[in-house]
């Protein structure tokens, strides 16, 4: 595991009393450093330690370095009853707010995520696809200027429980029985708490299981693999990074791996018979990414064969909070002068920006490696439809795509395995 300086280390006292939670804790603390003791909560206790916390979650910015998390140990709570369910969600409130990852109250960890869904896309204008996703952690290492997840790091521990709870929820794939890939958790680079946390080698296990299932392992932006390389994955399942030029690493990914430290993790994992994904995400426009941009494609395809590429640019940024985050300099003056003059509900780079950072990628992966399939993520469908030549030339159509995450994205699909 990667060491972690911490500001406090919090217990639920569900973990607590579990000697198995416990001895998972024990194998983690030693890499986390903080001056206090751990101290065990309560739902209450927990309840308001969230409320004095999640306002002060702001993003990394310029103050990346200064971060510290605080670390919370939960429970999952599988056993409880409807009625005992109902009365800590009437109690605890906080403990169940946002979704998937975010929730604190222990009933989640298989969840359904309806980005993608047919009103999604009436309300939003953008495709994605709905799919049941893993969770078991919310949080990160890393210190990437235009993220806040340095502030936390929230594990649930009693992950055998949780293990057994997703192979009773393959048997009830009501809103996607047809889905074959689960991603886990990609709000954290969950790799960096291995092999300690033992979260991937049970995982790992399970899909391996499974005839018709497979697992994507988010290594994020890391490049600690070598503890999963001897695993008997049975070709089930898969490793997917975030790749990033070398101007983006060094300038706006305080921590993270290096472009080529990534590049050399994903080909270890292909060697050892990991199927290899990436995303680009977030693209960001740093001064001369064209040129970074084209470099890291050929890279890629020089040391890797991914099986699906999924591409995003930064977004959720007005002018004044790209002013406010970025060293000065740091993102592209055209693309800076771009957002100036737009709305601040807009919070993405224009359209037209857009599809030339797109139409860049494009560009060299049609070149090197024209049979790799190429998605946007969560991407406006106008943007699919200018596209819609490139697209096809792999099969990809917004209606029916691979990508990273989604459901059944992984197995036989004749893109996938004609990229590799």
């Amino acid at each position: 595991m990667f060491p972690v300086s911490a500001r406090a280390v919090y217990i639920k006292n569900d973990a607590a009393a579990d000697a198995r939670s416990m001895a998972r804790i024990e194998r983690l603390l030693p890499f986390i450093h903080c001056d206090a003791k751990p101290i065990i909560v309560d739902d209450a206790g927990l309840q308001q330690l969230l409320r004095e916390e999640q306002p002060r979650w702001y993003r990394h910015g310029l103050r990346a370095n200064q971060v510290e998390p605080v670390v919370i140990f939960n429970q999952f709570l599988y056993h409880h009853s409807a009625a005992e369910r109902e009365r800590r969600r009437a109690a605890f409130p906080e403990l169940f707010k946002g979704g998937g990852p975010a929730q604190y109250g222990g009933y989640g960890g298989f969840d359904w995520r309806a980005s993608g869904s047919a009103e999604y896309r009436r309300n939003t204008g953008q495709v994605c696809q709905p799919a049941y996703a893993l969770h078991s952690f919310w949080g990160c290492h890393f210190r990437c200027v235009y993220c806040n997840l340095g502030h936390i790091a929230h594990l649930y521990v009693n992950l055998e429980d949780w293990v057994e709870e997703i192979e009773r929820s393959f048997g009830k794939l009501v809103n996607s029985p047809s889905q074959n890939l689960f991603q886990w958790d990609n709000g954290s680079d969950i790799v960096c708490w291995e092999p300690e946390y033992g979260g991937t080698k049970l995982l790992i296990d399970l899909f391996a299981r499974q005839p018709d299932k497979y697992l994507e392992l988010y290594v994020g932006k890391s490049d600690h693999v070598d503890f999963l390389l001897g695993y008997d994955h049975r070709g089930h399942t898969t490793c997917c990074w975030s790749l990033s030029h070398e101007t983006q690493a060094r300038a706006v990914e305080p921590r993270t791996a290096s472009m080529e430290a990534r590049l050399q993790a994903a080909r270890k994992c292909q060697e050892a018979g990991y199927p290899v994904r990436v995303r680009f995400s977030p693209m960001v426009p740093t001064t001369g990414w064209e040129q970074d941009l084209r470099h890291m494609v050929r890279r890629m395809f020089e040391e890797i064969r991914p099986e699906v590429l999924t591409i995003e640019p930064l977004r959720f940024y007005t002018y004044k909070q790209l002013c406010t985050d970025f060293a000065a300099g740091a993102i592209d003056p055209e693309f800076l002068a771009g957002m100036k003059g737009l709305p601040e509900a807009a919070q993405q780079f224009p359209d037209d920006l857009v599809r030339r950072m797109y139409g860049v990628v494009f560009e060299e992966v049609l070149r090197l490696s024209p049979r790799t399939p190429v998605a946007f993520c969560r991407e406006k469908r106008v943007i699919w439809d200018a596209f819609r030549d490139e697209l096809r030339r792999n099969g990809q159509d917004p209606d029916d795509y691979v990508c990273n995450c989604g459901p059944v994205s992984a197995g036989a699909d004749a893109r996938l395995k004609a990229a590799v």
